[in-house]
């Protein structure tokens, strides 16, 4: 079988791999469609070197249960569901999770062998597309779970890739007036499409004064979504007093906490639990995926996605992958 294995940096293509033995508790899925993440562009640009060699990648992506046809998306963190934080209800954090397309193969992959507890059964009025970009989504509505919006409150969004625009959409179900700040114009103008209030391009305006001269004080929640250490640097620049700062796309940088008086600081990781609000709330409508899926191909032609999603000649915002069949 077919699947995308990562070789190194700017080696990242389809190989030929022994189809995998699903364990006692996992059963074989077969791939429907998943989408290229930032962290996939990370790997491929050589910023993040962590990944194993051989490995394969993907951690975004629905299937369809070999044994039944049952259409699946798919958690990849696997818990061990003993420790501290599986116990009180925080299976993201356990001390001994592995995540596929991570530390175990992913889901780029023609069959995937999945923990039968891993898997959610997807609702007849989400398509494939829609749940093979699951994964921003729930991390969309996690983070606001934790920044505790209130209605009116200024939210800054840094960064207007596919996470920034979801972030961007459920800032505006949870009542916030949005700034979006993007270094691509057409991805500014999405972003208005989904709510932004302003929209701003830090290559024509003063980032920081712009915020200040809206809000009169500062935004009461930042949110960094680019994956950039120059923007987490620049965040305490935006956020009012005792306001909240999530850091999502990007960890690393030095903060000067001293221009941000008692603000709260935090980083962000995908909770698996949001997974059933996420398709709960596609089926519904809520939150819109296709309108962010600007390219399509097939899983064997990785190779043309990911330089696409690398080209910003293309304008991409979500790559899709899709089986041949």
């Amino acid at each position: 079988m077919k699947a995308v294995v990562y070789r190194g940096p700017r080696n990242i293509r389809v190989e030929e791999v022994p189809e995998p033995k699903p364990k006692r508790d996992e059963t074989l899925v077969r791939f429907r469609a998943g989408s290229i993440c930032g962290t996939d562009l990370h790997y491929y640009k050589g910023e993040w070197k962590k990944l194993k060699k051989g490995r394969i990648i993907g951690h975004d992506a629905c299937g369809q249960v070999s044994e039944t046809n049952e259409r699946v998306a798919i958690n990849i963190v696997i818990s061990c569901g003993y420790c501290r934080y599986c116990q009180q209800g925080q299976p993201h954090l356990c001390q001994f999770s592995s995540f596929m397309g991570f530390e175990r193969d992913g889901l780029f992959s023609e069959l995937i062998a999945v923990p039968k507890r891993n898997l959610l059964s997807i609702p007849e009025d989400v398509s494939s597309e829609e749940a093979g970009v699951l994964e921003p989504v729930a991390l969309a509505l996690h983070t606001f779970d934790l920044l505790q919006p209130r209605a009116g409150e200024w939210v800054t969004i840094l960064g207007q890739g596919p996470i920034g625009l979801l972030m961007t959409q459920v800032a505006k179900i949870s009542g916030c007036r949005i700034i979006a700040v993007d270094m691509e114009d057409y991805r500014l103008k999405l972003s208005e499409k989904y709510g932004a209030d302003v929209g701003i391009n830090p290559r024509n305006e003063n980032v920081a004064r712009k915020v200040r001269s809206l809000t009169q004080e500062g935004s009461g929640m930042v949110i960094e979504a680019a994956g950039r250490k120059e923007t987490v640097e620049y965040t305490p620049t935006l956020v009012r007093r005792a306001g909240r700062v999530a850091l999502v796309g990007e960890f690393s940088g030095r903060i000067k906490f001293d221009v941000a008086a008692e603000a709260t600081f935090f980083s962000v990781y995908l909770n698996p639990l949001k997974y059933s609000l996420a398709l709960d709330m596609l089926a519904r409508k809520v939150l819109d995926i296709e309108g962010l899926i600007t390219h399509r191909f097939p899983l064997v032609d990785f190779e043309k996605a990911i330089e696409t999603a690398t080209d910003p000649a293309q304008k991409p915002i979500k790559i899709l992958l899709t089986s041949k069949d």
